[in-house]
């Protein structure tokens, strides 16, 4: 074997370990914490007769981490929040961005209809008596993955299924699953 063909062999054994090593990967999803804002009163009039609910604003703080040599830029999202298969709530994820190899902690304000809890009352009270109740959120995450001047789009499909103290509002325990979709049109940026 001569010199030249152990140069061209390490040049393309570095070369696949740098584009390996620079491939896409999903960004984790871990959620921290969920804090009790608030209680909000109000009457729903969409029967004849008015109803009081109490609508629950909730401080939902979300550790994101980009293990991407790119850093990211993502757009306005809603998290969606399901209790027993109905749309409990929604979180507003806003706009911002992300550098690479990092992580970053988001506090997402969120609201729960009281009106979708009265629905399961008889399941929320079993759940408070065990102290253990099953949550689920969706969201997607629109973005660029920025590398030099050039942008690659994406969008992560993030699903956590969580169990929480009704009571005290702690993550006891929880699953989460990210899809990464990139799009292959590049873009300047």
């Amino acid at each position: 074997m001569s010199l030249v063909q152990i140069g061209a062999g390490l040049v393309i054994g570095g070369a696949g370990v740098v584009l390996y090593s620079i491939r896409p990967r999903e960004p984790v999803f871990e959620v921290l914490s969920i804090h009790l804002k608030g209680f909000k009163l109000r009457f729903n009039t969409d029967s004849l007769i008015p109803v009081a609910v109490i609508d629950v604003e909730l401080s939902i703080s979300i550790k994101v981490t980009n293990p991407n040599v790119a850093p990211i830029e993502y757009s306005n999202s809603t998290m969606c929040i399901y209790y027993r298969d109905s749309l409990l709530g929604q979180a507003q994820v806003p706009s911002g961005s992300q550098g690479a190899n990092s992580s970053e902690i988001l506090e997402l304000p969120a609201k729960m209809d009281g009106l979708e809890v009265k629905q399961h009352l008889k399941d929320l009270a079993k759940d408070v008596t065990r102290r253990e109740m099953s949550l689920k959120s969706v969201v997607t995450i629109k973005g660029v993955a920025k590398v030099w001047k050039w942008g690659n789009k994406f969008e992560v499909d993030v699903e956590s299924q969580m169990t929480v103290d009704p009571i005290f509002m702690d993550v006891i325990d929880q699953e989460n699953k990210a899809h990464l979709q990139l799009h292959t049109e590049a873009v300047l940026v």
